[in-house]
């Protein structure tokens, strides 16, 4: 076979392992995905390029963040990093004249950039830079392009090495530190190429490692948005939240820069001309390693991926399917959010009630080495069904700050905007949304709810907020935790609006507050005489704390048979379990009993809401 069929071939094959490895790799990440894009946000429009270009690598993160929009069909974004893997193979391949047989050599950039995309978990809501998925991949693709370039350019005239200047130059400014990786190989390249003297690869070495040094520095007097010791790390992600610093993230981007390395050795003239049998031996122990790193970095929390797709579902107001996620036992007992979610999708359907204790319950600290609070990750949307419009704004507007602006928080701030009836508040964020590629139709729908507040009433999503905005103007806060402040908040309202008084009982049951239940349950006896029947867990609650208080006389309140029962039956089942310590109770009345709100009174404890 030719060495141009090989070579053809190769990278046939090449593209192949990236295709299967994207598509069945990050297929399973499409949530991920598609909530990284929904943080994301890329505008056409001179001002949005002109914020990011700042900064050094501005332009980096303006083309990061139009890839990732694409996002909002996953398997399209995928299907754009595979062609931009591949393409810097090809370029690579080129620009270090590699043997078809060591292209299995090439492997490792990909599995390098695979692995910053699937290690992120948590942190995808902390993330400031703008296109965080596609910028490493497109930083290492333009590197790979200058060495193309670099490569295909004579040393006649000086011509590679004003390649090398200009690139340092031009390549800073563009795609930051990112293009370090270009000089630097350049350099490298300089040292073992043979078409030149050697005092005149000396000399292109040199200059390439002092425009490396020398241009970021250069660079601080123009870019002063950036402090002197971020100048060799400019459009790099910064992989810290808070104090903590996630310095186990950094092994994929040390990766990358290194994993070129491999080819100098096998890509020059004069190379080592090893036996076919050691050359697949090689490779076959390099892609071994390559496969356990990723492996070893690949994030796989249930919960966190369960959490997406209820974000998604709720944005939809698919409240079925947020309970259908609910229902699902793999990764053991729920995080707050998944509970919260749950809760209030079980409110919207009207079956809060009744079904509210039948779920798992729990409070499973989210999987990440550092603080998860829910304010960031789903508090914006609960703030705003539960008809805190000002919280829910308050945290956008704060995390855009932090974080930049994003679809996602555009989206909740506009819609509180209509709430709030802030008409000419809603109309700037709408007139930003239209903008988008893929979020215009949103956009047009929630401008059709300008100076309607008829229509917002009546709207399958925003109508049923409206009940719930209904208490005075006060001057309080979270403290950033949005389940105690919500619960603490509703158990202490008082309100006419049967939804929003259902609520205040809800969340009194919830705190297991007996004084704070009681006048909550009368009223909403009052609001609801009419129906024929008393949901189950508001019957259990009455039953219960009657039985343990008698304050309250409920000897002629209605009971269903079967609430009695259960009650004499838990009571009866805890004299048998009289030596059993708490945790134990907890496990052994959970078969028989686990549904119902005696059980979360007495055995659901230690749960620390945030």
């Amino acid at each position: 076979m030719s060495p141009m069929w090989q070579t053809i071939g190769g990278h046939l094959i090449l593209m192949c392992i990236l295709l299967v490895v994207g598509l069945k790799g990050l297929g399973g990440e499409s949530e991920f995905l598609f909530r990284a894009q929904e943080l994301n946000l890329f505008l056409p429009t001179a001002q949005f390029y002109e914020q990011l270009a700042t900064y050094p690598g501005g332009s980096l993160s303006w083309m990061g963040a139009f890839c990732t929009q694409i996002l909002y069909i996953p398997q399209v974004g995928i299907l754009l990093l595979v062609l931009l893997w591949w393409a810097t193979l090809w370029m690579v391949s080129q620009a270090f004249r590699l043997p078809v047989r060591w292209f299995g050599l090439l492997l490792v950039l990909p599995a390098a950039l695979l692995a910053a995309i699937v290690q992120t978990g948590y942190f995808i809501f902390y993330v400031k830079l703008a296109g965080y998925i596609f910028v490493p991949t497109l930083g290492m693709f333009f590197s790979a392009a200058s060495l193309w370039i670099w490569r295909l350019l004579p040393y006649r005239n000086g011509l590679r090495l004003t390649w090398t200047i200009l690139w340092a130059a031009a390549g800073y400014a563009l795609f930051g530190a990112w293009s370090f990786a270009g000089t630097l190989y350049m350099a490298l390249l300089n040292l073992i190429e043979e078409s030149a003297k050697w005092n005149t690869r000396i000399a292109n070495t040199i200059i390439a490692l002092l425009s490396t040094a020398l241009v970021p520095c250069a660079a601080a007097f123009i870019y002063q948005q950036t402090a002197g010791e971020f100048v060799y790390v400019a459009g790099m992600p910064c992989l810290q939240v808070g104090e903590t610093i996630l310095t186990e993230f950094k092994y994929a981007y040390y990766a990358m820069f290194v994993a070129w390395l491999p080819l100098v050795a096998v890509g020059i003239p004069t190379r080592w001309k090893s036996p076919a049998w050691m050359c697949g031996a090689v490779q076959l122990c390099l892609m071994a390693l390559v496969v356990w790193g990723v492996s070893l970095r690949w994030y796989e929390d249930h919960n966190f991926k369960k959490e997406l797709k209820m974000a998604r579902a709720i944005e939809e107001a698919d409240w079925n399917t947020v309970l259908r996620i609910a229902r699902d036992g793999s990764g053991g007992a729920p995080t707050r959010l998944i509970v919260m979610n749950r809760n209030l999708a079980l409110f919207r359907m009207g079956k809060a009630g009744d079904e509210m204790f039948t779920y798992p319950e729990g409070g499973t600290t989210p999987k990440a080495d550092f603080g998860v609070r829910m304010a960031q990750t789903g508090g914006k949307q609960l703030y705003m069904h539960y008809g805190k419009c000002n919280f829910a704004y308050r945290w956008c507007m704060e995390d855009c700050v932090e974080f930049g602006w994003s679809i996602e928080n555009l989206k909740v701030m506009t819609k509180t905007a209509l709430l709030n009836e802030d008409w000419e508040v809603a109309k700037k964020y709408i007139q930003i949304l239209k903008q988008t590629l893929f979020h215009g139709d949103k956009a047009k729908k929630y401008e059709s709810l300008l100076h309607r507040p008829d229509l917002i009433k009546n709207d399958e999503e925003l109508g049923p907020i409206t009940h719930m905005m209904n208490y005075g103007d006060q001057l309080d806060g979270d403290n950033t935790l949005v389940e105690l402040y919500l619960l603490n908040s509703f158990a202490r309202g008082h309100g006419e609006d049967p939804l929003y008084q259902e609520q205040t009982l809800i969340s009194a049951m919830l705190l297991k507050d007996i004084d704070l239940f009681w006048p909550r349950f009368f009223h909403y006896a009052n609001l609801h005489e009419k129906e024929r029947t008393m949901p189950r867990h508001y019957q259990e609650a009455v039953y219960l704390y009657g039985q343990l208080e008698n304050k309250v006389d409920i000897s002629k309140m209605p009971f269903d048979p079967e609430v009695k029962a259960t009650y004499k039956a838990f009571m009866e089942f805890n004299q048998k379990c009289g030596t059993m310590s708490e945790e134990q109770k907890a496990v052994a009345f959970y078969p028989q009993f686990g549904n119902t709100f005696f059980y979360y009174y007495f055995l659901v404890r230690n749960i620390k809401t945030n």
